[in-house]
């Protein structure tokens, strides 16, 4: 599973690449995608303009590689969470949605990834996309590869079942919120313990 963008090879903290994608995130944060150009991101990141365009090749290129560092951020995040509780998989799940629905709640550019962000332009929405199929496919078949390795008291069935609903449901949070994240991080915990039981097999 992919770990959090700052670990990605040739994206080491400090890089031109790593100053010119914070630099275009923060613009990004604040809505402003549009009108965004890569000699406005280089001067902000304090890089030239042929810097911006050898790491990245074009405005595409850039959003590109912003929401596949969310991805990394999302992915990488909650194995992190995760592997801190490898041996409680209620309290494990209840720190990952805690996670993703924290960050969700801070970062714009992560929902946009979940399906939840909007920005007037439509073309940083479809970048969260590849050939039509969302990037969440992607972040759910990581989670399952992840859960296959470290679930494997959990059945099969039961496994892919829980694991999709309990991103299902942590998207619809995401979407439209009822309660806050730390009460649907403990109630998506208590149905994990439900349908798995403490010695780790399906009911």
């Amino acid at each position: 599973m992919a770990r959090q963008g700052h670990d990605r090879p040739g994206c080491r903290p400090g890089t031109a690449r790593e100053r010119l994608l914070d630099a275009a995130y923060a613009m990004v944060e604040d809505g402003d995608w549009e009108s965004l150009r890569l000699a406005q991101i280089a001067r902000a990141a304090g890089t030239s303009r042929q810097t911006a365009y050898n790491e990245f090749g074009s405005k595409i290129g850039l959003g590109r590689a912003l929401i596949e560092r969310e991805v990394d951020v999302l992915v990488g995040g909650v194995q992190e969470r995760m592997d801190r509780h490898l041996g409680d998989l209620p309290a494990a799940v209840e720190a990952a949605v805690l996670f993703v629905l924290t960050e969700a709640g801070r970062r714009t550019l992560l929902k946009t990834v979940l399906g939840a962000g909007r920005y007037p332009d439509d073309q940083l929405v479809a970048l969260a996309t590849r050939g039509g199929v969302p990037l969440l496919t992607e972040v759910i078949a990581a989670f399952r590869a992840y859960a296959d390795a470290t679930w494997p008291d959990v059945p099969h069935p039961v496994r892919d079942v829980l694991l999709e609903t309990l991103m299902r449901a942590t998207v619809s949070h995401v979407v439209a919120p009822l309660h806050g994240p730390a009460e649907v991080a403990r109630d998506l915990g208590a149905l994990t313990r439900l349908v798995v039981r403490p010695d780790g097999h399906g009911p």
